[in-house]
């Protein structure tokens, strides 16, 4: 096989020339004549029966063309993506701030938040849940009939029983991590557009065009045909925008519907953080038992994952939680518990990482401090324990391939001089009052693409068509969010069909080009998508490939594609790609392919939690190098080695990229952001008082790329995403801990939690 021209190369953004020129239209740049603006009118309270809702002074109001309630809904006043539970527009019971009770429409915003303004609403407030620990109480108010509990998770394996009788080292920690906001650039945002015939088009700020038809076609009460949804430029997500749009997408559709008139409805920065999605709060209990040697014997998580109001995809986060808990490690002796418990709170949704920060950072804990127990290294008590092939995972899949977990480990260790610097930091230490310095590492493993419990939904679809001039349009249901998707479909294209990299051409993602291809999430974009890309080119480039063949009377069997010519063996003959597609044309050989690819099915125990979670797995290792000044509290990290098994690089400065990036929004998970709630209100929604990392604060990233192919991924690829962010919270926190000799349970870390931690724990010995 020859070498590939395309991918595995740096390759230049397909959407960057636009971005930076200001040439990208994002939702709020959309204009059409005769637009509507919307504005949305929430609960007063965290929970309160509504008796009653007056619009008619909303109505009257300057510049208003609609005001509508939940009883102006024509189809299902329903928006739960996995469970039923949530309105769109409350009718009788409002159970979160962010809870919709009416929608307006008018000429201008001002005009619009003037009448939303005057919407009356009677209501009758009843007892706030604020955490899982009280709506789990006996005798606590029930937020849904269903009761508090929303669902629970497992994982069983082994006898825990004589995994405890064989540890020599038991260890038992609680750890608590809050809520984090997705602080992606652009905001929520839609533009619901009425067609001929009762269509509707939507032009959304998402991660998953078919989530929004979905939800759209069932408030409206239309079939999915009616209902096109066209991503427009995002401006980040994060999974912040994987179910969320499908919300402000029905309540535009809704009075675009009523009006018969484009409505757009853009949120607030505010409005975004008080209403949209976030990071999970979950309090893991955690116990783990090691032999002499520090082997893992025993391992039992418990998980209280806090939903908020509603489902939303607390119970697909949940399960990746429960699945991830024991990290990349054997364990054989295992029980994981996870309760996902209905509050008051904002919902939970997806965020990069889904719900793997959490639980990392807890079990990279135990793992440092069973390390310094047992006199080992924090690398050494890891190399002991990592997953190699052939290994099982704690749910007892086998990994016959693609495992380069002790890489990253090796790669991350080697390139920090993790050992010798753990030394000179400790000698350091010693010496200097106020400025300690500290280093960790942690390690993850990832499952690229959806869980078995969503497996029905792990399909993706393309559509690849070669022009008569050799130019090449490409059409994928993966969506750009800023990780470069575009791009590395781009170069998977030209690599197989042989033609150069600037003749393709991918279109934004529209619900009427490709078949429903599920969310852009779980890392599944490159694996999903350039799969279902490569599938259609090698359709079209086998019948391009019997057309050279009788242009240059020579076998097929002796020719290839590449770097824009179609060659024969040696490169003594050869055509353009360019002429070679002019010839299909004029011989009336069809030159466009639908692509699809679905991985193979995966066997899986609900009820033990065993059996083939994911269809593969990424694994990293992150070291962090932290100095802590012990007069403020602040901590710096100074600098990041990053090692990452991504199966093959299509696109290496791409990847780094998404690393470096995922560095940065772990930090801020890690040392800063933190969402304050009070009896279901959020404190602080904006960027004065909810802080997340500037450019100054980001540190040095070596990234190194680790490469163990996965034979059903494209040329080998597995995915990125989201690994980059998740161990490093769990390794800025050991850093912190190897720095001040004090284990911290709780993120983030911040100057007041570092001194108030240190004064406590000096008042204790």
């Amino acid at each position: 096989m020859s070498e590939p021209t395309v991918v595995s190369r740096p390759a230049a953004r397909v959407d960057a020339l636009d971005k930076v020129r200001g040439a990208a239209r994002y939702v709020d740049d959309l204009e059409l004549p005769g637009m509507l603006h919307c504005k949305v009118v929430t609960s007063a309270h965290p929970h309160a029966e509504v008796h009653s809702v007056d619009v008619s002074l909303a109505l009257a109001s300057a510049g208003v063309f609609a005001v509508l309630t939940a009883r102006d809904v024509p189809g299902e006043n329903q928006i739960g993506v996995v469970t039923a539970d949530q309105p769109l527009l409350v009718e009788r019971r409002a159970r979160m701030l962010a809870d919709r009770i009416a929608l307006v429409a008018a000429d201008t915003p001002e005009h619009a938040l003037e009448a939303a303004r005057k919407v009356k609403v009677e209501y009758r407030p009843l007892p706030v849940i604020a955490d899982t620990d009280q709506a789990l109480a006996a005798g606590a108010a029930r937020i849904h009939d269903s009761g508090n509990l929303l669902a629970k998770k497992q994982v069983v394996r082994g006898d825990l029983g004589a995994g405890w009788a064989a540890a020599k080292l038991v260890l038992e920690r609680t750890f608590t991590t809050g809520y984090q906001e997705h602080a992606y650039l652009e905001t929520n945002g839609v533009l619901a557009v009425p067609e001929q015939n009762g269509a509707l088009t939507v032009y959304a700020s998402a991660q998953c065009p078919f989530y929004i038809q979905k939800a759209v076609a069932r408030v409206l009460g239309k079939d999915l045909a009616s209902i096109r949804c066209v991503q427009a430029t995002t401006g980040g997500a994060f999974g912040g925008k994987e179910d969320y749009p499908s919300e402000p997408a029905a309540c535009a559709a809704l009075l675009a519907m009523k009006t018969g008139r484009p409505v757009k409805l853009v949120y607030q920065r505010s409005e975004d953080i008080r209403w949209s999605s976030k990071r999970h709060p979950i309090r893991t209990q955690h116990r783990i038992g090691f032999d002499g040697e520090g082997r893992i014997t025993a391992c039992e998580v418990k998980l209280h994952c806090d939903a908020g109001a509603y489902n939303g995809l607390s119970t697909v986060v949940s399960e990746r939680a429960n699945a991830s808990a024991p990290g990349p490690y054997r364990a054989e002796n295992v029980r994981v518990d996870t309760y996902v418990v209905y509050t008051n709170n904002l919902f939970g949704g997806a965020f990069r990482g889904f719900g793997a920060p959490q639980v990392t950072f807890a079990m990279e804990a135990q793992l440092d401090e069973a390390a310094e127990r047992l006199g080992l290294s924090p690398a050494e008590i890891r190399r002991r324990n990592l997953l190699r092939v052939g290994d099982a995972t704690a749910t007892g899949q086998r990994l016959p391939e693609s495992v380069g977990a002790l890489e990253c480990l090796e790669k991350a260790v080697e390139r920090s001089r993790f050992e010798e610097k753990r030394a000179l930091l400790a000698e350091h230490n010693r010496k200097s009052p106020h400025l300690k310095k500290g280093i960790g590492l942690a390690c993850c493993m990832y499952g690229c693409c959806l869980h078995a419990g969503g497996q029905f939904l792990e399909g993706s679809g393309s559509l690849v068509q070669v022009r008569p001039d050799g130019s090449v349009n490409v059409a994928i249901g993966g969506t750009e969010l800023g990780q470069g998707a575009f791009t590395v479909v781009a170069q998977l294209a030209a690599e197989e069909l042989g033609c150069e990299l600037s003749k393709v051409h991918v279109s934004p993602v529209s619900t009427e080009l490709v078949p429903d291809s599920g969310p852009t999430v779980a890392s599944r974009t490159t694996v999903m998508s350039g799969n279902a890309v490569l599938d259609a080119a090698r359709q079209i480039k086998s019948r391009m490939l019997e057309v050279a063949a009788q242009k240059l009377d020579a076998p097929q069997g002796r020719l290839e594609a590449r770097g824009g010519d179609f060659l024969l063996a040696g490169g003594l003959r050869r055509l353009s790609f360019c002429e070679v597609a002019k010839a299909c044309y004029e011989r009336k050989v069809n030159l466009t392919a639908e692509g699809w690819f679905a991985p193979p099915r995966k066997e899986w125990n609900e009820a033990l939690g065993l059996g083939e979670a994911y269809s593969v797995y990424c694994f990293a290792t992150q070291v962090a190098e932290v100095t802590v000044d012990l007069r403020s509290g602040r901590v710096t990290v100074d600098r990041v080695t990053a090692a990452h098994d991504v199966g093959k690089a299509i696109n290496p400065a791409a990847l780094k990229g998404q690393v470096e990036g995922g560095v940065v929004q772990g930090l801020g998970y890690a040392l800063m952001e933190e969402l304050q709630l009070s009896e279901g209100k959020c404190l602080n929604p904006n960027f004065t008082d909810y802080l997340i990392p500037s450019s100054a604060d980001a540190p040095e990233v070596e990234v190194v790329l680790v490469e163990h192919p996965w034979s059903l991924g494209p040329f080998g690829a597995k995915g990125v995403g989201e690994p980059a962010l998740i161990p490093v919270a769990a390794a800025v926190a050991n850093a912190v801990s190897f720095a001040l000799g004090h284990r911290f349970d709780r993120l983030p870390l911040t100057p007041e939690r570092v001194l108030l931690t240190l004064e406590d724990s000096r008042g204790t010995t």
